[in-house]
């Protein structure tokens, strides 16, 4: 049995630009605060200095968020702001916005839900039977019938499909493979299976 971890993308940049996106959600809301009583002050400081934040780490996130695990958390942080700010909302009678906030606040936990399953990476791993590939909603179970090639050259691995579609993807742990004993694993696989 052979795992590889694939190669993942940066994904500091986008997250970055989509808290400084929800800070400006949180500031178009404050237009919509009309100021009547105790509720309404602690809502609007709560939302801009909550934009405030959100600006700043977006804008110096290379400084503040080292990791994917502080940006989780501070999805976690702006869907519970949302919900709040639903919840406000509803009280002041604007159904509309307050069910607009709840989607948005659902579609963040979506997100979050998508980015902490792939924290860790995604996985390939190739085995006497099949091969396992990561998928969105699940992993995908490819049989070696399915192949007519799988090679390992450096640091990609290639899958060939019977049906002229092809799979290459960065792999990062090459170190730990032998690329020549891989490749032979790979061609008697496919010679047993295509029998």
């Amino acid at each position: 049995m052979y795992t590889f971890q694939v190669k993942q993308k940066d994904k500091s940049k986008i997250l970055s630009a989509f808290h400084i996106l929800i800070a400006l959600i949180f500031i178009l809301d404050l237009t919509h605060v009309h100021e009547e009583g105790r509720k309404d002050w602690i809502f609007a400081a709560t939302y801009l200095g909550a934009s405030i934040f959100l600006f700043v780490v977006g804008i110096f996130q290379k400084k503040l968020l080292h990791n994917i695990s502080t940006h989780l958390a501070l999805l976690l942080f702006e869907s519970a702001l949302i919900l709040c700010g639903a919840i406000y909302f509803w009280s002041k009678g604007a159904s509309l916005v307050s069910f607009s906030h709840g989607i948005l606040a659902g579609a963040i936990i979506l997100f979050w839900i998508y980015l902490k399953k792939r924290e860790n990476g995604e996985k390939i791993i190739i085995t006497d039977v099949n091969i396992i590939l990561p998928g969105l909603a699940g992993e995908r179970i490819i049989d070696w019938n399915e192949l007519t090639n799988v090679i390992k050259k450096y640091d990609l691995l290639t899958l060939d499909f019977k049906n002229n579609k092809l799979l290459q993807v960065q792999v990062i742990n090459t170190d730990e493979i032998n690329e020549g004993e891989f490749n032979q694993f790979c061609q008697q696989r496919l010679t047993i299976k295509n029998k």
